[in-house]
């Protein structure tokens, strides 16, 4: 629903319940504006939750991980090198190696220090070995 009516079904489940207890000596008009007041309430309840927006316009992978963060890891440097690397490393004991142990710390600083291209080609390499295993 829009902005300017998000108010209406609770605005009205608000009056028919004020009707309601008004006219307390008269149960039809009573029990018509209870039924109104219900009725309203349940559609705004029902319009809050049908309309509701993510907290995040960022989707997620099945890793908890931002998808659209992948271009700015591969501009920053040696730290997001190594968020990569145990990235990897983490996909492939889900997917393919559940007993793979954990990288060395050297080896992990090793690849993380890698020039641009050599480390794109370690990733592609990860990547397609992970397309294979699964």
């Amino acid at each position: 629903m829009n902005a300017p009516f998000r108010w209406t079904f609770p605005g009205i489940a608000g009056i028919a319940t004020l009707v309601a207890l008004l006219v307390g000596a008269n149960p039809d008009i009573a029990i018509a504006a209870a039924t109104v007041a219900v009725a309203s309430g349940g559609l705004a309840l029902w319009d809050s939750v049908r309309s509701r927006t993510p907290a995040s316009g960022t989707p997620r992978t099945g890793y908890s991980l931002p998808v659209d963060m992948s271009e700015l890891w591969f501009h920053t440097g040696a730290t997001s090198q190594e968020a990569i690397v145990l990235l990897l490393d983490r996909i492939d004991r889900a997917v393919a190696h559940p007993e793979m142990p954990a990288r060395d710390r050297d080896e992990t600083a090793r690849l993380s220090r890698l020039p641009r291209d050599q480390f794109l080609s370690y990733v592609e390499s990860r990547l397609s070995e992970l397309e294979a295993a699964s």
